[in-house]
């Protein structure tokens, strides 16, 4: 035998023996290495073929593809030697092979060497190979024989994809569900493992949501006072005379026809009267067998036009100048001092309209450097409810009130107790929060602005609304969207007679009533700490102000944040499945890049 003919031999054995080889035992075959020369040996071309023939350890899986890239890439040594010898006949050989073997891989069985080897699975499938195993099968049409192929090459493609993610993942635990060597019980072990882990991961995760939706804040007490300001305290003031006796008159002679007699025109001024200072608490008092021929829709104008000029005088000790603004409320036409909310239940601002902001000035604050600071009304002229509020909230009829007569001097010291809110907590939503701002007034009907007083106020209204049909006239019965709301007659004050405790106190054991009303995140309260009165003939006089400061003030923080819910979560993923944020990175680049690349494009 030639020396041609043995080189032939020899690589044609190399290459059936590389074809038989599996694909992890192709990817650990050793690389052939230089062995000194022994002198016993015999010549290479008496030796045996095989000899060259590395040894087969156990190995690993491989990503489908590779080990035909390994294939391509492995030269026998005995070839590298015998290079310069070889033939044209080798070559013809050589090609030969390569050719039967260009479209599709054949696999050879050859029995394992050890309990760890098996015989790697199809490499991905070429289209020609396809079409070679289509020729085989009955003849159909054209189209149909095509989309069978296609049909035919997604499973294995989609197997060989499946298996290559999760050899690749760096997410702990999935290899070992694709991993050689292990039997069906050892994969279903895992599997219950990483179903644990995700179950455990979902569970907490749920948990650490559900506090970042209802609980991301918490109340702490701040005791440097020294600190903050402190604001003054706001009151609303009610007279008890609001109707002019005069303008009474006036009003009789100019509509005699509506009245019969003297008695008549008495019961008027009687129900006049009583409607100027009806509020919930007195309702069964209005006379309602005669409305004097006055449309309910016009109450508010006829009590504004009989109304008395009350017009009093403020001054004060602080450095930012107070105002007095008069303002409708559940008891009637008030007066307000230092407040943010009072001109928006103005009389005029309803009739004229109007939806627009409006600028109060600054917000009266004292602090403790500044000593005692008092603030006074005079020209009272009448006895008056006083009732003590936030510069943000209104008066309403669930508040105490404090009643003065109009020949008294009266003093009045109170406490603070404040509570602000970090500004932080404007990212948050109002259910997290549990507050609101001013400006976060999106289910206001009435008001541009939010104030926890105006919102209760709301909601007795609609209440009254949905039970008795109209609501009363001291309330804006404008929505914002247009609609108008009919005012409670005498029939409809009747109705609101009957309703009026679960009016007061919005509870009611038959009727179903949400406010959904949230208290204000920066709001002041005021408790009356002392009051003394004393007669003064110059008419009624109030005084008040703080002087004690408080000293301490309630601040509403942050406590668990967006980027704490992500450490959170991140910190379970990772200590459960061992990833990362690239690890969810590369399962999207898996299944979108990477999968169509391997389905149709390789």
């Amino acid at each position: 035998m030639s020396q041609s003919e043995t080189t032939t031999t020899t690589e044609t054995s190399w290459n059936e023996s590389c074809e038989s080889l599996t694909a992890s035992t192709a990817s650990l075959q050793p690389q052939p290495m230089e062995r000194p020369p022994i002198k016993s040996r015999p010549p290479i071309e008496s030796r045996p073929s095989n000899e060259f023939r590395p040894k087969v350890g156990p190995g690993l899986l491989l990503f489908p593809g590779t080990a035909q890239r390994h294939h391509e890439n492995l030269v026998p040594k005995s070839q590298s030697m015998n290079t310069t010898s070889t033939t044209s006949t080798a070559n013809a050989n050589a090609n030969s092979t390569s050719n039967a073997n260009e479209d599709v891989v054949v696999v050879k069985s050859r029995k394992p060497f050890g309990i760890r080897s098996f015989r790697r699975p199809l490499l991905w499938p070429t289209r020609s190979a396809l079409m070679k195993k289509a020729d085989k099968l009955p003849a159909k049409c054209p189209e149909q024989s095509e989309l069978e192929v296609e049909d035919s090459a997604c499973i294995p493609k989609a197997q060989a994809f499946i298996i290559e993610f999760l050899q690749g993942s760096s997410i702990h635990g999935f290899i070992y569900l694709a991993k050689c060597g292990l039997n069906f019980l050892e994969r279903m072990l895992w599997f219950a493992f990483i179903c644990v882990a995700l179950f455990s991961i979902i569970s907490l995760s749920q948990r650490t949501w559900q506090r970042f939706q209802t609980s991301p804040m918490v109340i702490s007490m701040d005791r440097n006072k020294l600190v903050w300001n402190t604001s003054f305290p706001s009151l609303t003031v009610c007279p008890h005379k609001r109707i002019d006796d005069v303008k009474v008159d006036e009003y009789i002679l100019a509509h005699s026809e509506q009245f019969e007699d003297e008695d008549d025109k008495e019961n008027f001024r009687d129900f006049i009267v009583k409607l100027a200072s009806l509020t919930y608490d007195n309702l069964e008092t209005l006379p309602l067998n005669k409305s004097y021929g006055i449309d309910s829709n016009n109450y508010l104008d006829i009590l504004y036009e009989l109304k008395w000029p009350f017009t009093p005088e403020i001054s004060s000790g602080a450095a930012v100048k107070m105002f007095i603004y008069e303002t409708q409320t559940e008891f009637g036409i008030c007066h307000s001092v230092n407040s943010l909310v009072a001109r928006y239940n103005s009389y005029y601002y309803w009739r004229a309209g109007d939806w627009n902001l409006l600028d109060h000035g600054d917000r009266v604050t004292v602090h403790p450097l500044d000593g005692e600071i008092y603030a006074q009304i005079i020209n009272l002229s009448t006895a008056y409810d006083v009732y003590f509020h936030g510069a943000g909230d209104v008066p309403s009829i669930s508040k105490q009130r404090y009643t003065f007569p109009e020949s008294d001097y009266t003093t009045v010291e109170l406490i603070a107790l404040e509570i602000y809110t970090n500004e932080e907590a404007r990212a948050f939503t109002t259910k997290q929060r549990k507050c609101r701002f001013q400006y976060e007034a999106d289910g206001m009907q009435t008001v541009p602005i939010y104030s926890f007083g105006l919102c209760l106020s709301e909601c007795r209204m609609f209440f009254a609304l949905r039970i008795c049909g109209c609501v009363p006239h001291f309330y804006r019965n404008l929505l914002r969207n247009g609609r108008r709301l009919p005012v409670c007659g005498l029939e409809g004050i009747a109705c609101l007679v009957r309703i009026k405790r679960e009016i007061i106190t919005l509870k009611s054991d038959i009727y179903k009533i949400n406010c959904n009303c949230l208290g204000n995140c920066d709001d002041s309260n005021f408790f009356v700490q002392s009051y003394r009165s004393r007669v003064w003939f110059l008419g009624a006089n109030l005084q008040w102000g703080i002087i004690d400061y408080p000293k301490m003030q309630l601040r509403r923080d942050v406590l668990f944040s967006f980027a704490d819910v992500l450490v959170y979560i991140g910190g379970l993923v990772g200590f459960f499945l061992g990833c990362s944020a690239l690890s969810f990175t590369e399962i999207i680049y898996y299944f979108t890049a990477r999968l169509v690349r391997r389905m149709f494009c390789n």
